[in-house]
């Protein structure tokens, strides 16, 4: 979502191990010592980089949403040059989606993990739900439609909603019904 400079091979080790660390166990249940357990880096390492465990869980979350820009979206939009079809193309790529990862979203984990206790990670956490109905938001301008922003919040409810069904139900089907009712909702917003 940034496009910054790349990120040292060192620090990216550290982000990748704090990712898969706090994702299994929860931002507050995953200390430092958790965190590096078995990673041959020392805490002066990772301070060096991360003066707190919070500056580290801002970073993680920034690199998880790069990661749902470069891998979901950027193909989306780069395989079609419609508009709606990009938006229904983001309901046929529930393959890519449940591969990724079964654990629920990490940003709004944080968000709920930190609400009213910490502003940078919830605010991330955050950011990325917003990330996400941006995306919708602006292909749904492109489609010339009376009210783009409410119709790509209503699908942005619609993705989530499938998203997290099929992570719980550990298969693709809420977004065959999801993309019934986003058809619904394009062929109305065209009247």
């Amino acid at each position: 979502m940034s496009g910054e400079a790349p990120i040292p091979a060192k620090k990216l080790e550290i982000l990748k191990l704090a990712f898969d660390r706090f994702y299994d166990g929860g931002f507050h249940a995953t200390g430092i010592d958790t965190v590096m357990a078995e990673s041959g880096i020392s805490k002066r390492t990772l301070y060096k980089y991360f003066p707190s465990k919070e500056d580290l869980i801002e970073a993680v979350l920034d690199q998880y949403g790069e990661g749902i820009a470069n891998a979901f979206f950027a193909p989306v939009m780069a395989a079609h040059d419609d508009p709606r079809e990009q938006i229904l193309a983001c309901f046929d790529s529930r393959r890519m989606m449940l591969e990724a990862d079964r654990r629920g979203c990490l940003g709004i984990k944080a968000s709920q993990e930190y609400a009213g206790k910490h502003k940078g990670i919830t605010a991330r956490g955050e950011a990325l739900g917003f990330y996400i109905e941006q995306q919708f938001i602006n292909m749904c301008e492109r489609l010339a439609v009376v009210a783009p922003a409410m119709l790509g919040k209503q699908i942005t409810i619609l993705f989530q909603g499938a998203l997290l069904l099929s992570q719980v139900y550990g298969n693709p089907t809420p977004f065959d019904s999801a993309k019934g009712a986003v058809e619904i909702l394009l062929d109305n917003a065209a009247r």
